[in-house]
């Protein structure tokens, strides 16, 4: 299966709205949801990453992800 230019801008340009779509409604959460959401976006990634280096634990992406969520609520000039 090739791909022409075509459909790559097409696929770019779909990527592109979602990920626009995506960051209004991110920024249009309250301060509350806005520090969850951080949170819990740190603490997967800290988890997938522990998972692929085996380096950390589940122990250290739990505090990194409430660790976020505070610092984000606390300095959120929202």
């Amino acid at each position: 299966m090739t791909f022409t230019r075509s459909h790559s801008t097409n696929i770019t340009a779909m990527v592109s709205e979602s990920y626009y779509r995506f960051e209004a409604w991110v920024e249009d959460l309250p301060r509350v949801k806005y520090a969850i959401a951080v949170g819990l976006a740190s603490f997967f990634g800290v988890f997938v990453g522990s998972l692929l280096l085996q380096g950390l634990t589940t122990v250290h992406a739990v505090m990194m992800g409430v660790t976020s969520a505070i610092v984000y609520y606390a300095l959120d000039p929202r």
